[in-house]
C-alpha cells in the first residue's frame, strides 16, 4: 500500500505543480499548489488502492463459497461433448 500512496503523492504533486507553472504562478504558490495535490493525489490512490484489494478479496471469496459447484459442472459437461 505504500507504494500507492508514494506514487499517487507524486503524480498528484507532479501534475498540480506542472499545471500551477504553467498558468503562471510563482514558484511558491505553484509549490504550495502542489503540496495541495500531493496530499490529495496519495489519499486518492490510497483510497482506490483500498478498492481495488476489496474487490479481489470479495472475488476469491466468491469462487471458493459457491464457484466450485459451477466449475466443475462446466468441466463435465465439455467431457460429455468430447
Amino acid at each position: 500500500m505504500k507504494y500507492f500512496l508514494l506514487m499517487g503523492g507524486f503524480a498528484g504533486f507532479a501534475i498540480v505543480m506542472i499545471a500551477s507553472l504553467y498558468a503562471g504562478n510563482r514558484p511558491a504558490t505553484a509549490l504550495r499548489d502542489a503540496s495541495i495535490g500531493l496530499f490529495v493525489g496519495g489519499m486518492l490512490f490510497r483510497m482506490l488502492h483500498a478498492a481495488y484489494i476489496a474487490g479481489i478479496k470479495g472475488c476469491i471469496s466468491d469462487r471458493l463459497r459457491g464457484g466450485r459447484e459451477v466449475d466443475h459442472s462446466e468441466e463435465l459437461e465439455g467431457q460429455k461433448r468430447a
